[in-house]
């Protein structure tokens, strides 16, 4: 088999100032090698350009893909609190709207019931102040003739009162108490109060203390309402209807 082979002729200079001239020989099989290393070379260089363009791609794609996604959040994003701000500024508009206008009609009201309820007090006030002047104007007038009418009212009261049996038992016991020096009481009255005053006799003797007499004795010439005590130096006239002209000297005093 024929081989081929490459001559590669290269000089040098010897030391001794010779030329040498050296031949190298190639064989088809290792020019072939060659040949093939290059082929493969070039073929991983160039898939390896594909892999990067795929992957360079690929991340742009992906790239892009974020991008969109992160545009699309953003509007969400924006949308929402776009939202929101609009529902919390007309929450708010009507929060602060509606308070404003509770505050200004609460303000309001309060005043006017604060000065509706001075009013209601001021007329109040001058209606009892009329009321007293009034009063006044009318018990100065018609003061006389109120105190006749408790004069009047006191009289039918008592002498309703000293037709009572018992109505002179507290006069006859309180005279008879100022009474000093004697043995002997003579009690006469009129006959409705003689069997009260019986009763009484034995009584008074206890409480004053008194250790002589007292009689009593039914005189139809003695007045309702009156007693005549005697006594061994001198006797007491006692009238329930003293206690009338005290009142009337009271209630008439100052006319």
């Amino acid at each position: 088999m024929q081989s081929s082979y490459r001559i590669i002729k290269n000089t040098r200079v010897d030391e001794d100032g010779l030329k040498k001239i050296i031949t190298e020989f190639e064989t088809k099989e290792e020019v072939e090698q060659k040949n093939l290393a290059e082929t493969n070379a070039k073929t991983f260089i160039d898939s390896y350009e594909n892999l990067a363009k795929t992957m360079l791609e690929n991340a742009r794609k992906q790239s892009d893909g974020l991008l969109s996604k992160a545009f699309i959040e953003a509007e969400r994003l924006q949308k929402e609190a776009y939202e929101k701000g609009y529902d919390e500024g007309m929450q708010k508009g009507y929060d602060d709207g509606f308070n404003k206008s509770y505050e200004d009609g609460y303000k309001k009201n309060l005043e006017k019931a604060q000065a509706e309820g001075q009013l209601i007090k001021d007329n109040a006030d001058n209606i009892l102040r009329t009321c007293k002047e009034e009063k006044e104007i009318y018990l100065k007038e018609k003061e006389q003739e109120i105190r006749n009418l408790i004069v009047n009212c006191v009289e039918a009261v008592l002498k309703r009162e000293v037709k009572d049996e018992a109505a002179l038992n507290d006069v006859i016991f309180q005279a008879l108490s100022t009474v000093k020096n004697t043995k002997t009481f003579i009690i006469k009255s009129n006959e409705i109060y003689c069997e009260e005053l019986k009763n009484k006799v034995e009584l008074w003797k206890e409480q004053l203390p008194f250790r002589g007499d007292i009689f009593i004795i039914p005189d139809k010439d003695v007045e309702i309402g009156k007693a005549v005590i005697e006594r061994e130096n001198g006797k007491v006239v006692v009238d329930v209807n003293i206690a009338m002209e005290k009142i009337k000297e009271i209630v008439l005093k100052g006319q």
